[in-house]
């Protein structure tokens, strides 16, 4: 038993001859890493297996998440590029998803359904050359990504997209295309033309639409009378704040008789926004109000269902990476909290945000949560909690319209998307209509 034992041990030792050939080589006899250390090591390292590959871009997204250099990016290139044929599909993906943020090249694949999205999207990025696609099998992130492939009037032929974000991408690649939207589907798109080509009367007819849309118009009109006008009689907090807003981007004067009155404004942002201008102090109230009877995490649903007016999303909270921002986010929902809020902010290709009460991005619930960072990979249909630092999480949360693995650890992932395929279908101005449990 024991001489089984000692040869097992004895076989996994270089040989002489071995451990010469590795030194000549300059290439060090490899030793057993591990996923982990590869990903979070104090140092880099070379992965010793291209099965840990994608562990060795991941440390590079880490980095690039809280915002510190990467490092020995020309070596991991070298590496990938020596190694490409040896890699799998999601590795390679990674890889481009990496390239595509940091400028690097990648070398040519075959494509398939399942790298397909990846080239499109890193080609997008690179300006790399498209592949040849039949337009009518791609799917709507697909489109999306090829769209921004094009240029000049090469767009004009998608303008007419089911596909909101599809129409968008010809807008901002096409330098007719505005003028031909007026009448859009969309409303958003119709304000965002509206704007693009100067068409303050149209935007003046779009101010009165509720939600984001409103306010967003509005501020674009461009006339200090009628933004004056909303600053200081709208009841309309959102409105308020894109009032000034607006103001002062067109180099508007805060009066110093009025200094006072919106330091009073109920709405807190606006006494924050007159402070930053004037160069005067002003504290905003705490956000203290911490509900300390958030339901038990047994009593929280493991499935909920979030219905809008584009769609209705199955989605699994993930209790246990993020047990409070679960806790916190369905109470929130079974309160009826998230009724009628609209999605303020959408980014096509990347996220879509919501939970905010005033539909601007300022708002919340009136307390903070602590941060739950995990390892759940940020990929297509995940939901994070949006905060503006650590530990200051509300109810503002984020779906991901595609791979964004640099925000993998920042952000509190606590909740996927079940079936993702009408996530493309929101936009700025889209509303949850009810959060309740599945049926």
């Amino acid at each position: 038993m024991f001489s089984i034992v000692l040869f097992v041990l004895l076989s996994t030792v270089p040989t002489a001859s071995e451990a010469l050939q590795a030194m000549l080589s300059d290439n060090p006899f490899p030793t057993e890493q591990q996923a982990v250390l590869v990903e979070y090591g104090d140092s880099f390292v070379l992965p010793e297996s291209t099965d840990l590959a994608k562990y060795a871009i991941l440390r590079q997204f880490h980095r690039m998440a809280f915002q510190v250099e990467a490092e020995q990016i020309d070596l991991l290139a070298e590496y990938i590029a020596a190694n490409w044929e040896a890699l799998d599909t999601e590795t390679r993906n990674l890889w481009r998803e990496f390239a595509g943020r940091t400028g690097l090249e990648v070398p040519v694949d075959v494509v398939t359904a399942e790298n397909l999205t990846s080239i499109l999207r890193y080609c997008a990025e690179s300006g790399a050359e498209a592949p040849a696609v039949n337009i009518s099998e791609l799917t709507t992130l697909q489109r999306l990504h090829y769209v921004n492939t094009l240029s000049g009037e090469e767009v004009n032929s998608f303008i007419t997209d089911p596909n909101w974000a599809v129409r968008n991408a010809v807008m901002q690649k096409s330098g007719t295309a505005a003028f031909e939207m007026y009448q859009d589907p969309s409303l958003y798109l119709r304000m965002t033309a509206a704007q693009a080509t100067g068409r303050s009367d149209l935007l003046m007819e779009l101010a009165s639409t509720p939600g984001p849309i409103g306010s967003m118009a509005l501020s674009g009109v461009g006339q200090l009378p009628i933004l004056e006008d909303s600053l200081f009689r709208s009841k309309i907090p959102a409105i308020r704040v894109s009032s000034l807003l607006a103001l002062l981007e067109l180099g508007w004067t805060v009066p110093v008789d009025r200094i006072d009155y919106l330091f009073t404004d109920e709405y807190p942002m606006i006494g924050t926004i007159t402070a930053d201008a004037t160069g005067r102090d002003f504290e905003m109230p705490p956000d203290d109000n911490f509900p300390y009877n958030l339901p038990s995490l047994q009593s929280v649903p493991d499935q909920i269902l979030i219905v809008t007016d584009a769609g209705e999303f199955q989605v699994t909270l993930l209790k246990d990476i993020a047990p409070v921002t679960c806790r916190s986010f369905w109470y929130l929902a079974e309160s009826g909290f998230y009724d009628d809020i609209y999605f303020h902010r959408v980014i096509p290709g990347f996220v879509a945000q919501a939970g905010c009460p005033e539909g601007n991005g300022y708002g919340g619930p009136g307390y903070t949560i602590p941060a739950e960072n995990n390892t759940f990979a940020y990929d297509r249909g995940v939901i994070g909690m949006a905060d503006s630092g650590m530990n200051t999480g509300g109810s503002q949360f984020f779906i991901m319209l595609d791979s964004q693995r640099r925000l993998d650890c920042r952000y509190t992932v606590f909740a996927d998307i079940e079936d993702a395929h009408l996530i493309d279908d929101i936009e700025v101005g889209t509303k949850i209509l009810g959060i309740s449990l599945v049926d």
